[in-house]
């Protein structure tokens, strides 16, 4: 039987956001606000400031990997920020695409596509304090 306070958690999520030719941050926000059981607050590198005590009610950061070329000081804050305050760190693919440069996917607890079941899924694991065993959008190889 699933926990009651699990189920209605309201997590504190932490986005990138910036510089999107893409409109990648649009699109996330589609996917997961097309989840109606997922409860969140959501903060971003554009609109917050990224104080320590904003750092301090996260529960989870999540990159957007179609920001990265022109937000790389973000990320890098944001990576340092995460070790800093144990925060996990979701990187979400930009869309359509598979590559992701190795050294940031090495620097994440979690990578998914552009599933909402599976960005929930991740966000969900990784606050538990679960490990991520393996992208829910990819095929056995």
């Amino acid at each position: 039987m699933p926990d009651e306070n699990f189920e209605n958690k309201i997590y504190n999520i932490l986005i990138t956001k910036g510089n999107d030719p893409d409109n990648q941050y649009g699109f996330y926000k589609e996917r997961i606000d097309s989840q109606k059981d997922f409860l969140y607050n959501e903060y971003n590198t554009l609109e917050n400031d990224l104080t320590d005590e904003l750092f301090e009610k996260i529960d989870v950061i999540i990159l957007l990997f179609g920001l990265y070329s022109n937000n790389q000081e973000v990320f890098d804050e944001l990576l340092n920020k995460s070790k800093e305050f144990d925060i996990p760190l979701l990187l979400i693919r930009f869309f359509g695409m598979e590559f992701i440069l190795k050294e940031l996917e090495e620097k994440c607890d979690a990578v998914v596509g552009w599933n909402p079941h599976c960005i929930i899924d991740a966000i969900e694991t990784l606050v538990n304090g679960e490990d991520w065993v393996k992208p829910c959008d990819i095929a056995d190889e």
